[in-house]
């Protein structure tokens, strides 16, 4: 009886096997967490929000660890298909002539490469950065995060993310941050800025990239950072009001 022969060329079960993509589904899944986390620190009890900010980081180290999980099995079966099919190429074709032989000795199976163990790494999305940081603001929105040391896009002061926007004077309504440069700027003093002019310098000082209004998005780690103090400012008054 024969355990297993080479690969034989055209057989379609073994070109069509593949590992099913889910990479879309997860982030999806990261986009509604983040709108639940909006909603949760908007609605929330003071009292109720530490255990539920907890759930939603439990949530999202669980998404993660399944996307690793689909991406180490998707370059599992890429890679043992490479390996079994190379291998194979280099050996004899099954046929009268050779059926003894691999009775014998079978040929490697396409298990035996797929048991190999890969290493992957996860891309970051701007979903996974906002997640990420969630532990950190939630403890205190004004802190500096790891990467935000790396480069000169937020408004830093004394060690700290300012919540002031610098062209209004004013706390952060609609953070917008710009993708060329990475300031982040409130959205009515934006408009007011950029009013009758088709582009202009950046607001901020010292920087010199010439900027439109289409340079700019949401930026949503900002705005969870502003909720996150707003919630915490209106605690601190109502512990006050109680005392």
């Amino acid at each position: 009886m024969i355990g297993s022969v080479p690969l034989h060329l055209r057989c379609k079960e073994f070109h069509s096997l593949k590992v099913a993509e889910i990479g879309g589904f997860l982030q999806n899944l990261k986009r509604q967490l983040i709108q639940s986390l909006e909603q949760i620190v908007t609605d929330s009890d003071s009292n109720e929000l530490d255990s539920l900010i907890k759930d939603v980081c439990q949530n999202y180290e669980e998404l993660r660890s399944n996307e690793e999980s689909s991406v180490r099995l998707q370059r599992q079966v890429s890679e043992a298909k490479q390996q079994y099919k190379q291998q194979s190429e280099t050996l004899p074709a099954l046929s009268i002539e050779t059926w003894d032989d691999y009775s014998r000795e079978p040929a490697p199976s396409l298990k035996d490469f797929a048991a190999q163990n890969v290493e992957v790494e996860l891309p970051l999305t701007q979903e996974d950065r906002i997640l990420r940081a969630l532990p950190h603001i939630w403890q205190d929105p004004q802190c500096l995060l790891p990467d935000d040391t790396e480069g000169d896009d937020l408004q830093i002061r004394g060690g700290r993310i300012e919540l002031i926007c610098p062209i209004t004077c004013k706390p952060f309504e609609n953070p917008m941050i710009s993708s060329k440069c990475g300031h982040v700027f409130d959205s009515s003093g934006l408009n007011n800025y950029f009013e009758s002019y088709p582009s202009r310098d950046c607001p901020q000082g010292a920087c010199l990239q010439k900027l439109t209004l289409r340079d700019f998005k949401i930026d949503e780690l900002m705005k969870l950072r502003c909720l996150l103090h707003l919630k915490k400012v209106r605690q601190e008054e109502t512990n006050l009001d109680v005392l």
